[in-house]
């Protein structure tokens, strides 16, 4: 019976500290309130968090929206600034390039009429010094200079620079020196000294009756000048009495007298091909020659 009531007061005690122990591991209500305030507090800074993130998110895709809107607008005016470079390539440049290069041979061309005006006043001058020696030898009593004039036509007149050399030298086989030329849309006018008019008459007279009679040194001599009007449709050469015409059917020469190249009319011979050929062919027999058979092919075009 003892042995129980020990036992029995020993489980009492025993319940007695269990429950002392457990009211003091279990929390009062002030500290689950507190706990309570606390979750909650956590709660609401998750909650503020969770909308900080999502308003971030949603300025962050803003932003991603307006970039992508801004590279569009790069690339669109990228490619308009390109488009104007390309227009600006394909349409001002070309058409700078090509004022400059009209200013560019504008200048040449005046460079080379600044040129030619140089050149025609040094030739005038050397003209000039030559008269005045002739003038001065003429008043110590030696005879005047002799001068004949003479003119190249040639229709197309684009050809007409084939005929001067041919021309010029022709004349300087025959002892003229050019003194003046005179350039004009229709022919050359030429001023040769060195030999006299009627000189000339006789030593014309003879080269076409040397023609006319197929005289192969006269027709060599004459060939550069014969060949060269026969490259032209129509046109011809005076030389002092010597007149040579080119029409699309006949290549003719012959010496006109002297009094008729005091006629005014003869300084426009050659203006009309047609009639000047005519002409010639009204001449005696020793004064003229048909030279198309000599000048390489016969009539042309």
């Amino acid at each position: 019976m003892t042995v129980i009531l020990v036992l029995l007061c020993l489980a009492i005690a025993g319940r007695e500290l269990y429950s002392a122990f457990e009211r003091k591991r279990t929390p009062g209500a002030p500290e689950i309130a507190d706990i309570r305030t606390q979750l909650r507090a956590l709660k609401g800074t998750r909650d503020e968090l969770e909308g900080f993130r999502a308003s971030q998110r949603e300025r962050l895709d803003r932003l991603t929206r307006e970039q992508d809107r801004d590279r569009e607008a790069l690339g669109e005016a990228d490619a308009r600034i390109r488009s104007l470079i390309a227009q600006i390539n394909d349409r001002m440049v070309p058409d700078v390039n090509d004022r400059l290069n009209r200013q560019r041979e504008a200048a040449d061309l005046q460079r080379a009429a600044v040129e030619r005006l140089a050149a025609e006043v040094a030739g005038l001058r050397a003209h000039l010094v030559g008269r005045l020696d002739q003038a001065v030898a003429a008043s110590l009593g030696a005879a005047p200079a002799d001068m004949v004039a003479g003119a190249v036509v040639a229709r197309p007149s684009a050809v007409r620079p084939s005929l001067t050399g041919p021309y010029e030298r022709f004349a300087e086989r025959h002892g003229l020196r050019v003194e003046l030329t005179e350039a004009s849309t229709t022919s050359d006018r030429y001023y040769l000294s060195g030999h006299s008019p009627r000189g000339l008459e006789r030593e014309f007279t003879d080269l076409v009756q040397e023609l006319s009679g197929n005289c192969a040194d006269s027709v060599e001599k004459a060939r550069p000048l014969l060949d060269a009007l026969r490259d032209t449709d129509r046109g011809g050469i005076q030389l002092g009495p010597l007149v040579i015409v080119r029409t699309p059917e006949s290549l003719v020469c012959g010496v006109l007298p002297l009094a008729e190249l005091l006629r005014p009319e003869s300084a426009a011979l050659l203006d009309d091909p047609e009639t000047a050929a005519r002409r010639l062919h009204r001449l005696p027999p020793g004064r003229f020659c048909d030279v198309t058979a000599l000048s390489g092919s016969g009539p042309s075009r």
